[in-house]
């Protein structure tokens, strides 16, 4: 029996030496192998950074656990997240070793939802597994018969998915990092000819905006969308769809990855099924509980082990042992939970939905994904929390005095763009001097705090800037209040839910007002 387990370990070591094994394991058939794989390693890079990660070590000798006593379990182990464990150690410690590598590190930076940047470093083997994923998400939609041309019109400079994707792409395509700005895709279009495909990445209010501009004759040229840093509803994803070929995303985050999950033709057409029948929706999701259409994607559970903890909240830990600031079941306070594929495909076959089963299926597990579970929402790329209103509102001396309640609305419009719209609600029988003034004093304070926030504003396309509305007491997306216990600080809406409940010309009511 030693013996047995001793082999187990040698060949989970030896597959965890090399980046490029996941890649061997996406055959269809080694669902069960691949699952197995990925604990044992997960296990393994867990006790090597017990091992040669101080901060790590330190973190869990504060929660009682050591290195003699790690738990059977990792479900057992304390949770990381960016409070209790990113913004506690300095980066050295960190880092395998308790030191930063003098070469061949990548630092990028995020700033969230504080304004505070944080830098995330990330040595050449996890770049490496990086760009295999991004190459199976993007690049597999493209075809034989056309060069590849990228163009990354994510945020440019030290932001993480502007880096990562031209450093994981170079080597594999021609690119040019264009950042949002359409005159430049446009004439670099024009420029290099109707020859290639065009595989172009943006959040998915820019890939919107920028396929409705009529500029260039889009029927002439090879399009793939390639979206991250939000989702995306299929009414706009129907949108863009109109002038590009295919439009797929991505799933991941600054702390982790930008590529943990993809989409396939299979999440797709998954999410559509869903979509249309409530019954399916009941079987796989949570739909009900949340609200929300889930996002799906796919993941290589080998490199990746996801679970769900009691809040409903994904828990990520990155079994790649080579990389140089480990994350440990990593909490980035996202609503989501995984389903295997040996469990959703009963499921489909009983329900008759044979045209799912019929596109290219990987036997991968599902990563369904909701939102953010602290109740923010996304806006092109940035996230924006509730709280970020309220402390806007604290800081004015007008605001505070006047102002009942708050209200983040994310929704979809008509043309299907997701926009932001801020509402205040004035207690009874309060005033403001300047209703227009004190809109632009907020939105203005939250962008100073919130450095994503103002990058997002600055990049977004024409007409979909974030929006402020100022409502007398019980008025407008305020008119329902009074009913519950406690305030509703965020509405989610989709178009279709949106104009089914009337709420959509409330919100354009208050936008033009």
């Amino acid at each position: 029996m030693r013996l047995f387990w001793w082999c187990q370990e040698v060949l989970v070591d030896l597959l965890g030496r090399f980046p490029t094994t996941h890649a061997l394991l996406l055959a269809p058939g080694f669902e069960r192998l691949r699952w197995w794989l990925g604990r044992r390693r997960a296990r393994r890079t867990v006790a090597r950074t017990v091992r040669r990660v101080p901060a790590y070590r330190a973190f869990l000798a504060e929660r009682g656990v050591t290195s003699r006593a790690l738990p059977r379990s990792l479900s057992a182990l304390p949770e990381t997240d960016k409070s209790s464990y990113i913004t506690r150690y300095p980066i050295p410690e960190r880092c395998v070793g308790g030191r930063l590598p003098r070469r061949g590190v990548v630092v990028d930076e995020s700033s969230g939802s504080t304004g505070t940047p944080t830098s995330w470093v990330r040595g050449p083997v996890e770049r490496r597994a990086s760009r295999e994923v991004l190459r199976v998400g993007f690049l597999r939609h493209t075809t034989p018969d056309r060069p590849v041309f990228v163009i990354n019109a994510f945020s440019l400079g030290a932001w993480a998915t502007g880096m990562n994707v031209t450093a994981a792409l170079t080597r594999v395509s021609t690119i040019k990092s264009c950042g949002p700005d359409r005159d430049k895709i446009l004439n670099t279009m024009r420029e290099f000819g109707t020859g290639y495909t065009y595989v172009i990445t943006s959040y998915p209010p820019f890939l919107k905006g920028l396929l409705e501009d009529d500029r260039l004759d889009w029927s002439a040229y090879d399009v793939v969308c390639a979206f991250g840093g939000e989702g995306i509803s299929e009414g706009m994803r129907d949108h863009i769809l109109r002038r590009a070929r295919k439009v797929v995303g991505a799933y991941g985050a600054s702390d982790l990855e930008i590529s943990i999950a993809v989409e396939t033709e299979f999440t797709i057409a998954l999410r559509r099924a869903i979509a249309a029948d409530p019954a399916l929706a009941t079987a796989l999701t949570r739909q009900d509980e949340y609200g929300v259409l889930p996002n799906i994607f796919q993941f290589n559970p080998y490199a990746y082990l996801v679970e769900e903890n009691d809040e409903g909240e994904l828990v990520v830990t990155i079994t790649r042992p080579q990389n140089v600031d480990p994350r440990i079941r990593y909490n980035i306070h996202d609503r989501g939970h995984v389903l295997r594929m040996r469990d959703v495909l009963p499921v489909l076959r009983r329900a008759g939905l044979t045209e799912v089963l019929d596109e290219r299926v990987l036997d991968l597990p599902l990563l369904l994904q909701y939102g953010r579970s602290d109740h923010s929402v996304d806006y092109n790329g940035a996230v924006v929390p509730p709280d970020g209103v309220r402390d806007a509102v604290a800081g004015d001396a007008e605001l505070v005095e006047a102002v009942e309640n708050h209200r983040v609305v994310s929704f979809e419009d008509r043309a299907g763009d997701r926009r932001l719209h801020l509402a205040l609600q004035l207690a009874d029988g309060r005033t403001l001097a300047d209703p227009t003034a004190a809109a632009h004093r907020l939105l203005a304070a939250m962008r100073r705090a919130n450095r994503d926030l103002d990058n997002a504003i600055r990049t977004s396309s024409p007409g979909t800037e974030p929006t402020v509305g100022v409502y007398p007491f019980r008025t407008g997306v305020f008119a329902g209040d009074g009913g519950r216990l406690k305030n509703e600080y965020v509405w989610i809406l989709d178009a279709p839910g949106a104009e089914a409940a009337g709420l959509d010309e409330q919100v354009v009511a208050a936008r033009t007002a």
